[in-house]
């Protein structure tokens, strides 16, 4: 780990100008005055105590010294060429100072200043200061934010007090709250290699703090809290850099509700996003999802603790405690705990991960079974969790050969020792305890295997726990709920498998070209162009003619054979079944003629206008309802969704998302947290359905998607038919239609993945 906590400054940086604005040689206070509690003041306070031993200027019209430091009329004044300007002067102000810090040969700007997105004439500033930014190859803190702080030079870009006695160590943050960075660096959890208040990040966002992060030598975990995202394919290629260089991201989002999102557009001007299509980039991209600062806090202890991840997600916990056994077992579930073999939770048989990171219960070996009999007493029960009984307490060796036993299976990736350590334990609890946790050590040194210690007690942590464990790679995590988060976080970060990022697919020229005119005609896709888009991306409709008369209807059906569906084709009509437009099972000549009639007449009366045109369709019979669909995110562009559909999406008050592009295996595990999965295995009686053939049909759906995202289109397959086993899918009803109305909305407050309607056919 370097000493200096700066980067190495040779990376290929997003930014190149990052490297010198984080680790400056010299900066200039742009405002600096005598006026007591000013923030330049409060600056140059920070530099002097921290004693930063580059160079210090000052600018101000009074051109008045403060406290020994030179301070020019203006920054061209200024003999020397700082490398950071410190801007603390009014938004009005701001660009001036920007442009003139640009010129002067500056490589970045801290701005502290509010008024710029978050308020409605700011946008202007902002706009005008990214291109100063760009013009001149400069980096920005801000605007809106309280700067950035340096602990392994203990450099203070920041007016802001963060809390005595920071000290360096291998995390990262970068938080567009500012009061985030003010909680996490003052936890006294951590050592920081930086802290970063981002604000609006109008000119250097997250993805380019990420990008620098990452590949700094001194950091191991990175935390972010994230108001809203404006650069998802920037996060997601630095997160996936991260990866490579064993780096882990772990984000807690603000805004998750309509509220909280709400407020965040009014804090900062962020565009929040969809909160499912949040949680499944979070999926995409292997960045870890915490709810609150205690699970964010916990996660940086333990992966910046350990400096070798677990080589899987089988993990063992080990007590002395029943009743705190069965507590971690109560909330193992919160956590996607998978249940391990007899002896698991709740004695179930275990079950392979559904998605990467669920962290497993570890099934003991036979032999490890038969060495923790020899070390219990006769009344323990062998499982996992393990309460090794309140007899061991007072024997650390007993204690010591039992954590070895469970660490040296090799079915074991990670061993979690329950202990608790609340600041006010007793003298002769705390000397028993301290000498249970002294034997870790040497059992993670031997085995090879990972140890973490969990205290169910939030609180604070008595000095014996650190005492006992110092020196080694042990985390010690507090909280039951924040400590089950930060063994997910290290299971997930250790066990996340990224997918190549490929270049963005391009447009199919041809779906272009015939899906744009019927877009601006109608606002939706004909039939006819449905027809030839669902022929070239693989999406199987049935067999379908389209009739113009009673006559021609009757036709198309004995062409089709019989029986078959009748239904409108007229492109105002979008719920088919809400306006009479739909008739299901016509076997006869005459039925389908009564069929005719009754949906062109019943379309008639709702449009106001003859519609006599109609679609003959093969009738599919059996099989279970699905639905497909993709609608534009205005974050993360197209999201993919899935779910039980036709008349049977009640069933499911949200579907399963994800981010395309998508696998059969990927869509597989998505169907596995919703009702499909029951239903395609054979739900009272029936036969299972051709699960592999709907695996094998929504990445084609994504693939459309991804040829039409200049279209800014909604996607819906609802339902399609997945037939019984062997005999694949059929989309019985295709809808693209233009999604400037509904799901492309730029309001953060309103934007949800909706859910299609219910439909017949």
């Amino acid at each position: 780990m370097r000493s200096d906590g700066g980067g190495t400054g040779d990376g290929t940086y997003r930014q190149p100008a990052l490297h010198d604005l984080l680790n400056p040689k010299s900066v200039v206070i742009v405002g600096l005055s005598e006026r007591p509690g000013s923030t330049g003041g409060r600056i140059l306070a920070n530099l002097r105590r921290s004693g930063f031993g580059g160079g210090v200027y000052g600018v101000h019209p009074s051109g008045r010294d403060v406290d020994g430091v030179p301070v020019y009329p203006t920054l061209a004044d200024v003999p020397d060429t700082p490398s950071v300007a410190l801007v603390c002067t009014p938004a009005g102000t701001v660009t001036e100072v920007v442009r003139q810090a640009g010129e002067k040969g500056c490589r970045g700007a801290v701005v502290f200043a509010s008024g710029f997105e978050e308020t409605a004439d700011g946008a202007a500033r902002a706009a005008e200061l990214r291109g100063l930014a760009a013009r001149h190859g400069m980096s920005l803190v801000g605007p809106n934010c309280l700067g950035a702080f340096n602990p392994g030079r203990d450099l203070w870009l920041t007016g802001t007090d963060f809390g005595a006695d920071l000290r360096p160590g291998p995390v990262a943050v970068v938080s567009q709250s500012g009061s985030g960075c003010i909680l996490l660096a003052g936890s006294g959890r951590l050592g920081f290699s930086y802290v970063v208040s981002s604000g609006n990040e109008t000119v250097t966002g997250l993805a380019d703090y990420l990008d620098y992060f990452v590949q700094d030598p001194s950091t191991r975990a990175v935390g972010i809290v994230v108001e809203g995202l404006s650069d998802a394919e920037g996060v997601l290629a630095a997160v996936r850099k991260g990866h490579d260089n064993g780096v882990a991201v772990v984000a807690l989002k603000v805004g998750r509700t309509e509220l909280g999102a709400r407020n965040v557009a009014s804090h900062t001007g962020a565009i929040a996003g969809d909160a499912r299509a949040y949680a499944a980039f979070c999926r995409r991209a292997g960045i870890v999802p915490v709810t609150d600062f205690d699970e964010l806090t916990e996660a940086l202890v333990a992966l910046s603790t350990l400096h070798t991840r677990p080589k899987g997600n089988r993990v063992a916990f080990v007590g002395l405690s029943g009743g705190e056994i069965g507590l971690v077992s109560d909330m193992a579930a919160d956590f996607g705990v998978h249940k391990g073999a007899p002896g698991g939770v709740g004695g179930r048989p275990s079950t392979e991960n559904t998605e990467d990171g669920a962290v497993r219960l570890a099934d003991l070996a036979a032999g490890t079974r038969e060495e923790l009999a020899e070390i219990l007493p006769d009344f323990a029960t062998i499982a996992n969790p393990l309460d090794g009984t309140g007899q061991l307490v007072g024997d650390p060796d007993r204690f010591g050969r039992l954590a070895a036993a469970v660490a040296g299976d090799p079915g074991v990736d990670l061993v979690t020792v329950i202990l608790d350590a609340p600041p006010a334990l007793g003298d002769r609890l705390a000397t028993s305890y301290s000498r249970l946790l002294a034997t870790l050590p040497g059992v993670r040194e031997r085995s090879g295997t990972p140890v973490m210690v969990l205290s169910n007690y939030g609180g604070g942590l008595h000095p014996f726990a650190a005492e006992a464990l110092a020196g080694s790679d042990i985390p010690v995590v507090h909280g039951t709920r924040a400590g089950m988060a930060a063994i997910a976080a290290v299971t997930a970060a250790a066990t996340h498998n990224p997918v190549a990022v490929a270049e963005p697919p391009r447009p199919d020229p041809a779906a272009l070209r015939d899906v744009l005119p019927a877009l601006e005609a109608r606002g939706q896709v004909s039939q006819d162009v449905l027809a030839e888009l669902a022929e070239r991306y693989g999406l199987p409709l049935p067999e379908r003619i389209v009739a113009e008369s009673a006559d021609e209807a009757v036709a198309a059906a004995d062409s089709i054979g019989f029986p078959v569906v009748v239904k409108t084709a007229s492109p105002k009509v979008v719920h088919k079944s809400d306006v009479g437009g739909v008739v299901v099972g016509p076997s006869t000549p005459a039925e389908v003629r009564a069929a005719y009639e009754a949906v062109t007449a019943s379309v008639a009366r709702h449009l106001g206008e003859p519609a006599p045109q109609v679609v003959v369709e093969e009738l599919v019979a059996g099989g279970v309802e699905a639905f497909v669909g993709c609608v534009p995110d205005p974050v993360f562009g197209q999201v993919l969704a899935l779910g039980a559909g036709g008349t049977l999406v009640e069933l499911q008050p949200d579907p399963a998302l994800a981010l395309p592009p998508v696998s059969p295996d990927d869509v597989r595990r998505m169907v596995a947290g919703t009702p499909l999965a029951r239903l395609f295995a054979g739900y009272r009686g029936a036969p299972p359905a051709d699960a592999d053939a709907f695996a094998d049909l929504v990445p084609r759906v994504a693939r459309l998607a991804a040829d039409l995202r200049e279209a800014a289109v909604e996607i819906d397959l609802n339902p399609v038919a997945v037939l019984p086993r062997g005999r694949g899918v059929r989309v019985l009803d295709l809808r693209i239609v233009a999604a400037s109305n509904s799901a492309a909305s730029n309001s953060a407050a309103s934007k949800t993945v909706r859910l299609p309607r219910p439909q017949t056919r």
